[in-house]
């Protein structure tokens, strides 16, 4: 619990945000950070970082947003079971992860669910202002304002077509002062709009079985690998109008858009808002029967908490001081070292060569070895991290220099012999025992139904892997 509180901030966009709230005024930080700035998240953490702990934030807003959601499902069902939607919704992995580990998405789920417990109490001026807090806090969120007009359709809430046109002007009117407002920051502190063109570009070359690949494992992975089953078959036995039928086709339609997008990052943050959504359809087509979904995902929630109880999983490379330390950009705002840092895929490694001739000692990190495909977010794998696949972003530094372990990492040193044909083939280690099925580290590694099909289909995560080097020799630390 300790470390759940007071540990390091994981999520690796935390450590940039966490330098301009510390060194700049309230007002600065509204137009800081990168793309697209996060305004109204960088302003609440000025506020609050300076009596919380990052995590301990996410927490705070965690509890808000279980609140305002036990809410919404006493508007929704009004009498009953409702708090077990609550539950199953606190459960979700996705929103246990941002819950407990600060990310925009911790703030921004709960303007989010704000802004659907004024929606459907039907109070029109909290609605548009809990809308511009929840925009100003993520420009993406925009695309998530749909699917609250899709409750009173999906759970029979009675809106006349009056109403509904009134909120979806607030809505519209929300959204264009929102924009405004960015654009405002972005003229008056003369900075220019970058990042965007960087993400449309990943979004639309991903192909079509990629993206598909990336909505169907992120879905799977943040709301248990049995839900989207469970749901469907519950969907088809109990939905017979086909004007609902529409409005759960809507949703899926968002979640997918959304959630096809690849990043490096924890990919769940990206359609966390779907859970919403999930978690109270789950409780009024089941009722009482929640309870066996509550107890399908405790263990996963558990396997996570004691993940969290090892503390932080970057490990400081302990090599000598004043020497070159080869890392992968993924972990750059979590290295630290007395002495050269370059990144793998952002600096010119080039300068390896000059530094080892100059009599430098140049280090290696495992972590660059095995990212991205074991990279490490918020203390669970990216979902590319389901199997190894492709190459690594060092594996041409095996094929070019001698790569030798020294403590937890590896030296590299030149070479002027024949390269051996072996040199930057992949070497590939796997736990065989039992427990060894799948990764530890992984989000869903205390699913029932992962475990199962990982058994049915014979599958293994490795554990690790390294490349044979120049000479064709491979080390396993």
């Amino acid at each position: 619990m300790y470390n759940l509180i007071f540990g390091p901030a994981l999520f690796y966009d935390i450590p940039e945000y966490l330098q301009i709230a510390t060194t700049h005024t309230f007002w600065q930080v509204f137009s800081l950070g990168h793309f697209p700035i996060h305004p109204f998240f960088l302003g609440i953490l000025w506020i609050f970082i300076k009596f919380l702990p990052v995590n301990a934030i996410a927490m705070l807003f965690g509890i808000i947003s279980i609140f305002i959601f036990y809410k919404i499902s006493k508007l929704i069902f009004k009498k009953g079971l409702f708090w077990l939607a609550a539950i199953i919704f606190a459960l979700f992995p996705a929103v246990w992860i941002i819950n407990t580990n600060l990310m925009v998405e911790s703030i921004t789920l709960t303007f989010y669910l704000i802004s659907l417990y004024f929606f459907l109490s039907k109070k029109i001026n909290w609605f548009f202002a809990s809308l511009f807090l929840m925009i100003g806090t993520h420009l993406e969120s925009i695309f998530w304002i749909p699917t609250i007009f899709l409750f009173p359709f999906i759970f029979g809430i009675k809106f006349n077509r009056k109403e509904i046109l009134k909120f979806t002007k607030a809505a519209i009117v929300s959204i264009g002062i929102s924009i405004l407002f960015y654009v405002s920051i972005y003229f008056f502190s003369h900075r220019v709009i970058s990042g965007q063109s960087e993400q449309l570009t990943t979004y639309f070359s991903s192909g079509i079985l990629r993206m598909i690949r990336n909505a169907w494992l992120s879905f799977i992975r943040d709301y248990g690998s049995l839900t989207p089953f469970v749901l469907v078959f519950l969907l088809i036995k109990n939905v017979k109008s086909k004007l609902v039928w529409i409005a759960w086709g809507i949703f899926f339609l968002i979640t997918f858009l959304i959630g096809a997008n690849w990043q490096g990052d924890f990919m769940g943050r990206r359609i966390i808002f779907a859970g919403v959504l999930i978690s109270l359809a789950l409780y009024k087509y089941l009722g009482k029967k929640t309870f066996f979904v509550i107890l399908y995902l405790l263990p996963i929630i558990a396997a996570n908490i004691i993940l969290y109880s090892k503390g932080s999983p970057f490990n400081t490379a302990e090599i000598p001081p004043g020497q070159i330390l080869v890392e992968t950009h993924y972990l750059a705002p979590f290295t630290k070292y007395n002495g050269t840092i370059l990144l793998i895929g952002e600096d010119d490694l080039g300068k390896i060569d000059v530094y080892l001739k100059a009599g430098k000692r140049v280090f290696l990190t495992k972590q660059a070895v095995t990212a991205p495909y074991m990279l490490l977010v918020g203390n669970n794998y990216h979902i590319t991290s389901l199997g190894k696949a492709g190459d690594s972003e060092s594996r041409f530094l095996f094929q070019k220099y001698i790569v030798e372990p020294y403590n937890s990492v590896f030296e590299l040193k030149s070479y002027k012999g024949v390269v051996s044909k072996d040199a930057g083939q992949p070497v590939i280690f796997y736990d065989n025992g039992f427990w060894g099925w799948l990764a530890r580290r992984r989000i869903d590694y205390g699913d029932a139904g992962s475990w199962v099909w990982a058994i049915i289909i014979n599958h293994r995560d490795p554990t690790g892997w390294t490349y044979k080097d120049v000479r064709g020799i491979w080390y396993n630390m």
